[in-house]
């Protein structure tokens, strides 16, 4: 029990950006000393996040495999997913793009025969701002706008901000500026409030397009936008989202 209870702390401190290594690291020596496979599978998966985030690629490849063989013998299949998104990370950040997409695609279906929303609206978040870098603005908004759809019908108001950031990114490099940095602003005050931070995977997209934009902007105009998205409801900056996202083509 005390396992457990430790990765939903573990993942609590992730997704408000706190040190959980030490969580996570007592967490998998519980597991593994009463042999439960889903403790260790999920144990893992979060070590691999902390690899992720520190950027030890090989790190971060190795407890994810390790992961997934965990998860294979908890017979649950969601557990899978976790550990294909850093994977998918990993490729993504090794500029193997392809073989991202495909990760990507897994942890999808992975996450869709399970039912499992609030992960599946995580993943194609991700998946987005891979379908955008790629030039595919089609898919990039389908899949930011199911992820949107899915984290508003969990209330999930991190998750909101993270498909925000996608949609900035998406209105980014479709050349709407001003729509995407008013969109950054929104989501930096939305995780604001609760707390929050951006992933590896959402933080990466913004890194790609936020510095041509505010330079293409001028910084005067850059920063008047972002603070109009930080004055925002977070419904109507969603709406903005998907209303500027329609004029891409």
């Amino acid at each position: 029990f005390r396992a457990r209870v430790l990765i939903g702390l573990a993942h609590m401190y992730h997704f408000q950006g706190r040190p959980f290594e030490a969580l996570v690291a007592e967490a998998l020596s519980l597991g593994r000393g009463d042999g439960d496979a889903w403790v260790i599978s999920f144990a893992l998966f979060m070590q691999g996040l902390v690899a992720l985030e520190r950027g030890d690629l090989a790190q971060a490849t190795v407890c994810s495999r390790d992961a997934r063989e965990a998860a294979q013998a908890s017979g649950e299949l969601v557990q899978h997913g976790g550990p294909l998104l850093i994977l998918a990370n990993v490729a993504v950040l090794s500029g193997d793009l392809d073989r991202a997409h495909r990760l990507y695609d897994e942890s999808i279906e992975v996450h869709r025969l399970d039912g499992d929303a609030w992960g599946l609206g995580i993943v194609l978040s991700a998946a987005a701002g891979l379908s955008i870098v790629r030039g595919d603005f089609e898919r990039g908004r389908a899949q930011a706008g199911e992820a949107m759809t899915l984290c508003q019908e969990c209330e999930d108001p991190r998750g909101i901000a993270w498909s925000l950031d996608v949609f900035a990114g998406l209105l980014a490099a479709g050349g709407h500026g001003g729509g995407a940095a008013r969109l950054w602003g929104a989501s930096d005050r939305l995780l604001e409030s609760v707390g929050g931070s951006l992933s590896t995977e959402i933080r990466w997209i913004r890194n790609r397009y936020l510095e041509p934009v505010r330079m293409a902007l001028g910084g005067g105009v850059f920063d008047n936008a972002r603070a109009d998205g930080r004055a925002m409801a977070p419904q109507q900056a969603i709406t903005l989202a998907r209303q500027q996202a329609l004029l891409l083509h």
